[in-house]
């Protein structure tokens, strides 16, 4: 890996972002030192949101417990550009954490840099991971952990989002709390019944379309996803060499977007400030990680089914994945952690802990995680969705990038800059041009072309 040119891989790359990144204080070493009790150390950047720091917390405490050689120093930081501009000067200046939890747009661009071990490299070396163990996690998840065929990640916990909805608010509307809208039709019945007016004015919407963009933008993709996706369309070729969003199916699932707000008028990009929680906003999609915050709302809420496409039924279930640095001076203690932390026991832990669904299929299948579903119906509603369970790898390196075009594509749809066919097309021709230029570089630099 050469240590000279900017990494593909971060978003927004240029010399600047860089250059502040690096004078911020970003690429300091972290300090990987034995303590006075002689421990081994290893540091792991994490995101997990504040309702999720004391159940990482009591996760480490329980493997320190298990592990008295190893500390694990957890240190977080904040997701999305943020986490990017850490890692890229990181890798770039030799001072990697040992691990870190990353998504899956970043697994691409870390191999092509050679920054990260493969398990099947680390299992060789330190053992503790088997094929068969393999076949236990969930496909979804191991599909998008495989690039260039081989395994370079582990999930370490299932992130996937539903439906959640407002059952008061459905009472009112004399709607069934029970029963939440089946499809994307009956969606648009029940929304019409959710948004209420006064004049001009709307008092409650029955739905937030998620068009974000800067940090969230990728957030607000891997949302859309969800319609397109349902719709029968795919993000990407499978060649891996264009994207493929652009489709007939892609314009549908952007149109409905833009009919939510414009022709059956239930839904607005510009909800208000909490708006669910001050159930200004009857309805949205919502992920297993906001469980605790949600057990805090004033109100009767549930998460429902995500409503089927026109082509199928998709339950949206992506991960975040842990990755041992090959800086890491000590790789093996890394992988201890890392392993440990997938083994059925721990994540069926982690699961009640923290509320992300397990990543193995026999914790689904345990009988003491089907009695504690029952205690936990927020979880439940997001397990009993498993069969359904969908997720496209990530093919390319400039992802992140890619999803920035994208993002800017579904605001000028939405708010009728230009039809979802051309924001589409537009956003495609400058997302393949870029693929393109990436392609033909990458071949330039290979020996004997």
């Amino acid at each position: 890996m050469s240590g000279q040119r900017p990494l593909g891989w971060l978003a927004l790359s240029s010399c600047l972002a860089l250059l502040l990144a690096l004078f911020s204080g970003c690429g300091k070493s972290p300090e990987r030192q034995a303590g006075k009790s002689g421990k081994t150390e290893i540091v792991f950047w994490h995101s997990y949101v504040s309702y999720t720091t004391p159940a990482i917390k009591r996760l480490i405490a329980r493997f320190e417990a298990e592990h008295p050689n190893i500390t694990v120093r957890p240190q977080y930081v904040q997701t999305g550009d943020d986490m990017l501009l850490k890692l890229a000067p990181a890798v770039l200046t030799g001072t990697t954490p040992d691990l870190c939890w990353v998504r899956t747009n970043w697994i691409a661009p870390m191999v092509d840099e050679n920054a990260i071990y493969d398990v099947d490299e680390l299992a060789e070396k330190y053992g503790g991971f088997t094929k068969e163990e393999e076949k236990d996690f969930l496909p979804s998840l191991m599909n998008a952990s495989y690039y260039k065929g081989k395994l370079r990640v582990l999930p370490i916990q299932a992130t996937c989002m539903a439906l959640g909805y407002n059952k008061d608010l459905f009472r009112k509307a004399g709607l069934d709390p029970d029963r939440p809208p089946r499809d994307w039709k009956e969606f648009v019945e029940y929304g019409r019944k959710l948004t209420l007016r006064k004049g001009d004015r709307v008092e409650q919407w029955a739905f937030f379309i998620p068009v974000f963009t800067g940090q969230l933008s990728n957030y607000g993709v891997w949302q859309w996803k969800f319609f397109l996706w349902g719709e029968g369309g795919l993000y990407a070729d499978p060649d891996g060499k264009k994207v493929a969003f652009n489709s007939e199916a892609g314009v549908r699932a952007l149109q409905f977007w833009v009919d939510l707000q414009h022709k059956y008028r239930i839904a607005t990009m510009s909800a208000p400030e909490q708006g669910y929680e001050s159930q200004k906003v009857a309805m949205m999609l919502d992920g297993c990680w906001n469980l605790p915050h949600l057990q805090e709302m004033a109100f009767d809420w549930a998460i429902g089914p995500m409503p089927a496409g026109s082509k199928r039924r998709v339950f949206p279930v992506d991960g975040e994945y842990i990755v041992v640095f090959r800086q890491s001076k000590h790789p093996k203690e890394a992988w201890e952690f890392a392993r440990w932390f997938v083994s059925p026991e721990v994540q069926e832990a982690w699961s009640k802990d923290a509320n992300y669904l397990p990543v193995r299929k026999s914790v689904f299948q345990s009988p003491s995680y089907q009695a504690y579903l029952k205690t936990n119906p927020g979880l439940k509603a997001f397990a009993d969705q498993i069969e359904y369970a969908y997720n496209e790898p990530v093919l390319f390196r400039q992802a992140t990038e890619i999803d920035l075009i994208l993002s800017t594509a579904f605001d000028k749809a939405v708010r009728q800059v230009a039809t979802p066919k051309q924001a589409l097309d537009e956003a495609a021709e400058k997302a393949n041009k870029i693929l393109a230029e990436a392609g033909a570089k990458a071949g330039a630099q290979t020996p004997g072309k």
